[in-house]
């Protein structure tokens, strides 16, 4: 981030700056897999995004959080993982994962930032699966970016984080809860990649 970024964002400053060796040691264990290398590959990768998903699906639907992020329901990319799945003929789990329910809205926001933040790499990973001949119209739905671009979608995001009245401590809460996130992306890579 240039300094003027910072200075507007301090908040996601933060955020970035706590969770970048998490994020890195993330994106090396996906690409280990060479996700695009076969059709076979990358149905693991869609089973990672879906579990990733499906987990943090409920905070798309939270009051607390539509009350600072008002396009929230729209963000979600659950719906658009089950149909890539399909396209593949993969079984999807229907099972209720309300979990994150009872996060504090600081926490929820650190789980956001994770999840909202991975669109920014998706615009790379949109360019790897023409590789397998896969579009936004058949096994690559998650990955197609918003109607008003990634880049404006991710600024309102920034510009909503930050508008929120937080205390110190709310602060460290959603760095925990950034930090909690990639975790369970480590989780799931480590019990569904490996053993797929």
């Amino acid at each position: 981030m240039t300094n003027i970024v910072k200075q507007q964002y301090p908040r996601m400053t933060k955020l970035r700056s706590v969770t970048t060796d998490s994020h890195q040691s993330l994106d090396d264990k996906v690409m280990s897999f060479k996700p695009f290398d076969s059709n076979e590959n990358y149905i693991k990768f869609l089973n990672f995004q879906y579990r990733l998903m499906a987990k943090v699906a409920p905070l798309y639907q939270s009051k607390q959080l539509i009350s600072v992020f008002n396009d929230l329901t729209s963000r979600c990319r659950l719906d658009y993982l089950k149909q890539d799945l399909i396209d593949f003929k993969q079984s999807i789990s229907t099972g209720e994962n309300n979990e994150l329910n009872a996060l504090s809205l600081p926490a929820a926001i650190g789980w956001l930032y994770v999840i909202e933040g991975s669109k920014l790499g998706a615009a790379v990973l949109a360019k790897q699966v023409g590789k397998l001949d896969l579009s936004d119209e058949f096994g690559a739905r998650f990955l197609a970016g918003p109607g008003n671009g990634r880049g404006n979608a991710w600024r309102e995001f920034m510009k909503s984080v930050e508008s929120v009245n937080l205390s110190e401590q709310e602060e460290e809460t959603m760095l925990e809860g950034a930090l909690n996130a990639f975790n369970f992306a480590h989780t799931c890579i480590d019990n569904g990649l490996e053993q797929a």
